[in-house]
């Protein structure tokens, strides 16, 4: 989607037009020499100049504000393994210690971390859709290789009712969009 954008900036030369005829036709009465006009074309310059440095310094800084990292925007951009690294940083702000992501091609954990004496293997899933019980049966049966005492599945999205299901006969935990927002 376009934005608009002001047209003020292409507007400075006319400014500095009108503003210097303003100020020969105010001082049209009294003879002034030619360094007279120099001085005065300098200082209306050197005021634009410095009011344009204020307003795209202030300009800048507004668009600098902070995005909150949970809006959906924000994670829609995102690639999956960033996604991924989010959701560490999302952990560890949450009291998860040792938050650590397995290698590239993992076996069904993306996410290591300890909280209260307890090892969970994560499943970070960033999706448009239903995140389906495959999902879950990835983090279950990983366990035992990474040295993991409990499950989860983190996802932007929302579960099946089979991912549900699956989730609760094995004691895993399912955390949708709403848990980091």
């Amino acid at each position: 989607m376009a934005r608009y954008h002001s047209r003020s900036d292409d507007h400075a030369g006319f400014i500095l037009v009108v503003l210097l005829t303003g100020t020969v036709w105010a001082h049209r009465a009294s003879m002034l020499k030619v360094e007279h006009y120099a001085l005065i074309f300098a200082v209306v310059c050197s005021a634009i100049v410095f009011l344009a440095v204020i307003y795209k310094s202030f300009k800048r800084i507004r668009s600098w504000h902070w995005k909150p990292h949970s809006s959906a925007e924000f994670i829609d951009t995102m690639t999956g393994l960033q996604f991924e690294k989010y959701i560490a940083n999302v952990l560890k702000q949450r009291g998860f210690m040792n938050v650590q992501l397995t290698e590239q091609y993992d076996l069904g954990v993306d996410i290591i971390a300890d909280k209260d004496g307890i090892r969970w293997g994560i499943q970070v899933k960033r999706y448009s859709g239903l995140v389906k019980a495959e999902a879950v049966r990835q983090v279950v049966t990983a366990l035992k290789l990474y040295g993991c005492d409990r499950a989860m599945v983190v996802t932007n999205s929302t579960f099946s009712k089979q991912a549900k299901i699956l989730a609760r006969h094995n004691d895993c935990v399912l955390v949708d969009g709403r848990f980091y927002v």
